[in-house]
């Protein structure tokens, strides 16, 4: 299981990433919210523009290059066991027992 966070916020998708094809659309989306060409964010990630359409159509691309996109888009690459809470999503797990 991934997840991207936000590397300045401590910001997680709402939604673990639990597929290829669903990392491939967030990394499409956030680059696009930047407004950023394949070329500029494969130039910002020192990769080729070929990893980046790689990438957002769910093909093979190395997990070097895949922390590379994270990072260029301001995103770390979290992985860790399906089911854990992380202290960041404490007061939303617990919220209804208030």
């Amino acid at each position: 299981m991934y997840y991207l966070r936000m590397k300045t916020r401590n910001l997680i998708l709402s939604q673990p990433i639990t597929n290829p094809e669903r990392l491939a659309a967030e990394l499409k989306s956030l680059r696009r919210s930047r407004k950023l060409s394949q070329t500029l964010l494969a130039e910002r990630a020192t990769v080729s523009r070929r990893t980046i359409t790689n990438a957002e159509a769910a093909e093979n691309v190395g997990v070097k290059e895949l922390c590379k996109l994270a990072n260029s888009l301001g995103y770390e690459l979290v992985l860790r066991p399906q089911g854990t809470v992380v202290f960041e999503e404490l007061a939303e797990t617990f919220k209804d027992d208030e």
